[in-house]
């Protein structure tokens, strides 16, 4: 790995916290929570940073907008959050409609991106059920 002056290294995975000028091409883009690999630095300690996502896609990302990935996830605060974060850990994976069952939680999106803010890795994966309808569903990933 190459150093350079920031506190982040061509090589290097970071989260994004930040996503209002995270922005990536080439794939589905940035979002919030997701693990990139940094790619090219500015060598005077300042933005932008190149960096590619898993998916391929490669976007420009600046300091304030990312932290060291190895950065420890926070356990929720919120009721709704703590037992979805339950659930994701009992079966490793859920839908809204499970959740709504199980939980009975109407707005799961939210709850993963609160997850995902808190640092928990939390991957979706889209499916299409058998009479077409498109659904999301979210994998928890071991850290």
């Amino acid at each position: 790995m190459i150093k350079t002056t920031t506190k982040f290294a061509v090589g290097q995975k970071v989260r994004i916290t930040n996503t209002l000028w995270a922005n990536g091409k080439g794939g589905e883009g940035f979002s919030h929570g997701d693990i990139v690999e940094i790619i090219e630095a500015d060598r005077i300690g300042h933005w932008p940073i190149r960096a590619k996502a898993p998916n391929g896609g490669i976007g420009i990302l600046g300091l304030a907008e990312i932290e060291p990935a190895e950065t420890p996830a926070k356990e929720p605060t919120a009721p709704m959050a703590k037992a979805v974060l339950d659930l994701l850990r009992r079966k490793g994976a859920i839908t809204s409609l499970e959740a709504q069952g199980v939980l009975r939680c109407r707005q799961l999106p939210a709850r993963v991106l609160d997850l995902k803010r808190l640092g928990h890795r939390i991957v979706t994966e889209m499916k299409i059920d058998p009479t077409g309808q498109k659904y999301a569903r979210y994998h928890l990933q071991a850290a």
